[in-house]
């Protein structure tokens, strides 16, 4: 055996010859190429550049790049040789489009690749779901996947803002939900939607929702085409009502006026029906009409007309109706 023939480019190797050291495929095999070999490779747009290591191998040269790919005689001969050059193109043209830096290949996981994303965190995926999200993002408009490292930063800041602390994945293995520690110290499985939006409560401390704070809010909504309106109601979290619970129709601009307080969700539950039914009494006029918000909001009462602010007495401790005569 002697040298071979120098490559054109660096030969790629399949994953179930890496293991071979490279000395062998830099080692020429001697014997002669069959005439039908080179026919065959041919048809399937390569050309036989040398035999290499033994026998069996041989460095096909790709039509299409001139790259060179490692390949067995016999996957000539009997299957459609992939070229490894045109395949690491491919890669790495997927992982630019998707906003990504192809790193190289996973080691222990031939399918996979390390991709070094936006953010600057490192990512290992599977180059086909890289490809499939390329696509994807054609049609739709993505631009990646979203950075497991930073996604875990976001729900430990959302967990804090909250007194919780994020312990890790979930116990059960369901994606959607995530294991928290609580500042009393109970540990609970928490749905990611109920964290964000502050929809539950702690089971070892018992702090349900009539005995937690809350808050008396005033909320201001213009919608497109149709006027000001203004929502009274109560709520442990007035600005995660806001955002994630009241469906709102795209062309609806929100934003929560005042927010006041009161020691528990029982009491701000009495002070708000209470509210809503002295409106009603002394001020129909200002409560509007199901029918004419139920297409933009999700809710059934509770809006009325912008004039009602004039008719509202708010501090910062309590919101209450002004006498008829100073409305």
């Amino acid at each position: 055996m002697t040298a071979p023939k120098k490559p054109r480019k660096p030969l790629h190797i399949p994953h179930r010859s890496r293991h071979v050291p490279m000395s062998k495929w830099k080692t020429r095999y001697n014997g002669p190429v069959p005439e039908q070999w080179h026919a065959i490779a041919e048809e399937k747009g390569f050309r036989i550049h040398d035999r290499v290591g033994d026998r069996y191998h041989l460095i096909l040269e790709c039509h299409r790049c001139g790259g060179h790919t490692l390949q067995k005689a016999f996957v000539l001969r009997t299957a459609n040789p992939i070229c490894g050059a045109c395949q690491s193109a491919r890669e790495e043209k997927a992982a630019e489009d998707c906003g990504f830096e192809l790193l190289g290949r996973n080691e222990d996981k031939y399918l996979y690749r390390q991709y070094r994303m936006p953010c600057g965190h490192i990512l290992t995926r599977q180059a086909g779901s890289i490809e499939r999200l390329r696509r994807k993002g054609k049609a739709e408009g993505l631009s990646g996947f979203r950075c497991p490292t930073c996604h875990s930063q976001q729900l430990a800041a959302m967990a804090r803002e909250r007194g919780w602390a994020l312990i890790g994945p979930d116990p059960e293995g369901n994606s959607n939900y995530r294991l928290y520690r609580h500042g009393c110290g109970n540990l609970q499985r928490i749905a990611i939607a109920n964290m964000m939006t502050g929809r539950f409560g702690c089971s070892g401390c018992g702090e349900c929702w009539s005995a937690a704070p809350s808050a008396i809010y005033v909320m201001a909504f213009d919608v497109e085409d149709e006027g000001n309106f203004i929502k009274i109601g109560y709520s442990r979290d007035p600005v995660s009502r806001l955002r994630h619970q009241l469906d709102l129709a795209p062309y609806v601009k929100a934003r929560l006026l005042h927010r006041i307080p009161i020691a528990t969700g029982h009491l701000a539950q009495k002070t708000e029906k209470a509210l809503h039914a002295a409106i009603a009494k002394a001020h129909p006029d200002h409560v509007v009409a199901p029918a004419d918000f139920r297409h933009w909001i999700n809710v059934r009462s509770e809006i009325y007309r912008p004039a009602i602010l004039d008719c509202l007495a708010i501090t910062k401790t309590e919101i209450t109706l002004k006498a008829a005569g100073r409305a």
